[in-house]
């Protein structure tokens, strides 16, 4: 399942922009044009993290951040040249990062990506007599050795986990993984398995093999 970026913003088409933008990377985005849809959607469960679109925001949004650092969600803040005023405010308030304008995708994906799991962390005891493998929401744990991973890579993996020792062909994963599987080509599933095996690259009982014209299978190996 798709980590849920709420984006808190005024602006439909910087909304639009920056859902685009998650969703290529694995996350899903919900829009909050008010502190009633902010308060909505977070007590709802399932929000990862919160962009707030300071300009144009219909109320004080330093306390608002007060309010969603309490809840333990973490907060993002797009602060322009007309808000660098409440910048401060902010940074009082808990914000875990302030992202200016212009804005920077990679450095707001890289705010994103950084998030810590929740606790929901699970563990799947039968991947190996000798591998114990635990999911969070950016990391997977094997036999003690903590890996962060991009979200559509955990999702990648969490497949294949499921599917251990089965060959996964390129639609296959496409389907289940992607929200808009139609726009994706096979050479994007290319791409990120090979960031899968960089990221695994240290662990000798984990592999993805590759059956060339086919897909891709996890394997486990005793050490």
């Amino acid at each position: 399942m798709a980590s849920v970026i709420l984006v808190c913003s005024r602006n439909a088409e910087l909304y639009l922009l920056l859902a685009h933008i998650l969703r290529c990377e694995g996350f899903e985005a919900r829009l909050a044009a008010s502190d009633d849809d902010v308060v909505v959607a977070c007590a709802s469960a399932g929000v990862s993290a919160i962009v707030l679109d300071c300009a144009g925001w219909p109320s004080d949004i330093a306390p608002l951040c007060a309010l969603l650092k309490n809840s333990g969600i973490p907060v993002g803040a797009l602060i322009g040249e007309d808000t660098r005023a409440q910048h401060l405010e902010l940074i009082k308030a808990g914000l875990d990062e302030g992202i200016t304008r212009p804005l920077s995708p990679s450095k707001l994906l890289a705010f994103l990506h950084g998030i810590r799991p929740r606790s929901e962390a699970l563990t799947q005891p039968n991947f190996a007599a000798t591998a114990e493998v635990v999911l969070g929401s950016h990391v997977v744990v094997v036999s003690g050795t903590r890996i962060a991973l991009a979200p559509m890579e955990m999702r990648i993996f969490r497949f294949l986990l499921e599917r251990q020792g089965q060959i996964s062909t390129r639609m296959q994963l496409i389907e289940a993984v992607w929200p808009a599987p139609h726009a994706v080509e096979s050479r994007t599933v290319d791409v990120h398995i090979g960031r899968l095996r960089k990221a695994f690259a240290g662990l000798r009982n984990l592999k993805i093999r590759t059956l060339y014209g086919v897909g891709y299978a996890l394997e486990c190996h005793d050490l």
